[in-house]
């Protein structure tokens, strides 16, 4: 949900002067595309976000990421929408040999900061998609939505156009129906985020292979089936955070307006075309500057409030030199930390390989594609899907041993990545076994139909590090 902004209540005049603004860096940003490779950067970069829960002994959310941040006191943190939620914003790497090692103890480093400080206060930390003992009066915006102006603002604008409560309603084994008048309900989710840095002359290609990725991805990582002790869709963060902050009214609802919140519009032919499609979502905050249109303070507030599940992000580098990296957003955190690093890598990999293979990236329609994700989403590991090279319905276990690994493999090896046999491992022991978090955890709850027993047996796998493929009942 991002940094915090000025805390005072927006104008009409706001308005108009930030869509002003808006335009005059959006015809900057025009002319930076026209210059090109001139003045953006070919390197390949990648950095995460990662969003952790806070539990007490007995594994319940624990409303003190206030008292943790303090106590750690450090930019590398930050709050999310619940009290009970923070992020880990780690450091960029390049992407060469050096970087699973280098992300590793990155991660790890930082993650034990956060376990130490919890400790402090008699609590711990959680990687969950959607944290199962979550219960309704979690939601509640007085008592656990965390200490920023920013998320009160976010529920008075969504009030201000759509006119109605926020209502979230879909169906797994159980169906989810939820309604409020805030958006609280967007902190059921919590997940790892992926910021690939990709040059500029290949950015299309690079934004197609992340669509495509995204599909597979949503599935083997999935680790989100349980809602409020629901059994739902194996990733439900996907519907959920779709849902809960959809700002259209019924009117556009009705005429087929895009969420916030999707998978894609469409296919590409240049990144400008992405940021195009942004002037088709309202103004959340008008948080006017006086800066000059090269800092894209405005551009990039408005880009920041449409939450797409493949967010692609204009940025800058120390050295002046503008990026293009894409924001992956569809992976949950968790089980493990080396699950969450396999899933890491499997991503980039994946996207690199799909690159370099020549395989035509638009030969699945863009509608069948957009259907899959959603499928794969709802079903998990154990779905079909339209292959890339010929666009057939294959098992999605079975492309990922076949052919994803390979591609994956091929695609690490091309940037020079090494030392990554271990997650490869992962990735094939995880496809073999057909047991994610998602499917580890519904069978538990068949098994025990208990979600005290789940929250313990799952928390002591994930302390212990031990990859959801191995965990048994």
């Amino acid at each position: 949900m991002g940094s915090e902004i000025s805390e005072r209540e927006f104008t009409e005049k706001d308005f108009i002067a930030f869509q002003k603004a808006l335009d005059a860096e959006f015809a900057y940003v025009k002319k930076l595309f026209e210059k090109g490779c001139e003045v953006f950067s070919n390197a390949y970069r990648i950095g995460y976000e990662l969003e952790i829960c806070i539990l007490t002994n007995d594994n319940q959310p624990n409303p003190i990421n206030k008292k943790i941040l303090e106590d750690i006191d450090s930019p590398l943190f930050t709050n999310e929408l619940a009290k009970y939620d923070m992020e880990i914003n780690g450091h960029v790497f390049k992407l060469d040999a050096e970087a699973p090692e280098a992300l590793n103890s990155d991660l790890l480093s930082l993650l034990k900061q956060a376990q130490h400080s919890a400790k402090k206060f008699d609590a711990k930390i959680g990687l969950f998609g959607v944290l199962p003992s979550l219960k309704l009066e979690h939601f509640n915006k007085e008592l656990y939505q965390s200490d920023m102006h920013r998320y009160t603002l976010v529920s008075q604008r969504m009030k201000e156009l759509r006119h109605e409560s926020v209502k979230v309603l879909f169906h797994g084994e159980d169906e989810v129906s939820l309604q409020k008048d805030d958006v609280m309900f967007e902190a059921l989710g919590t997940s790892l985020q992926i910021h690939l840095q990709v040059p500029f002359e290949q950015s299309v290609e690079y934004y197609h292979a992340a669509l495509l990725a995204s599909v597979i991805l949503v599935g083997f990582g999935a680790n989100s089936p349980l809602v409020l002790g629901k059994r739902a869709w194996h990733e439900s963060r996907i519907t959920i955070f779709e849902q809960s902050v959809d700002t259209r009214d019924k009117e556009r609802r009705e005429h087929g307006e895009e969420r916030r919140v999707h998978f894609a519009h469409g296919y590409i032919n240049s990144w400008l075309d992405l940021f195009e499609q942004n002037k088709m979502f309202k103004i959340i905050f008008a948080d006017v500057k006086n800066q000059p249109e090269s800092d894209l303070h405005h551009f990039n507030l408005h880009n920041g409030t449409i939450w797409r599940w493949i967010r692609p992000i204009l940025g800058k580098d120390k050295d002046g030199k503008h990026t293009l990296r894409l924001e992956l957003r569809v992976l949950p955190s968790g089980p493990t930390l080396i699950d969450t690093e396999a899933n890491l890598w499997f991503f980039t990999g994946l996207i690199h390989g799909l690159v370099k293979s020549k395989i035509n990236l638009q030969k699945i329609p863009f509608e069948t594609l957009k259907n899959d994700f959603y499928t794969v989403a709802k079903y998990g590991l154990q779905t079909l899907f339209h292959e890339p090279e010929n666009a057939q319905k294959v098992s999605l276990k079975e492309w990922i041993l076949n052919e994803g690994l390979a591609i994956t493999t091929m695609g690490l090896d091309a940037l020079g990545i090494e030392n990554v046999d271990t997650y490869l491992n992962i990735i094939k022991q995880r496809t073999l076994s057909g047991q994610n978090g998602a499917s580890w955890q519904l069978a538990h709850f068949k098994r025990f139909n208990s979600i005290p027993k789940l929250m313990e047996d799952y928390m002591k796998n994930s302390v212990q590090n031990i990859p959801v493929h191995e965990w048994s009942l």
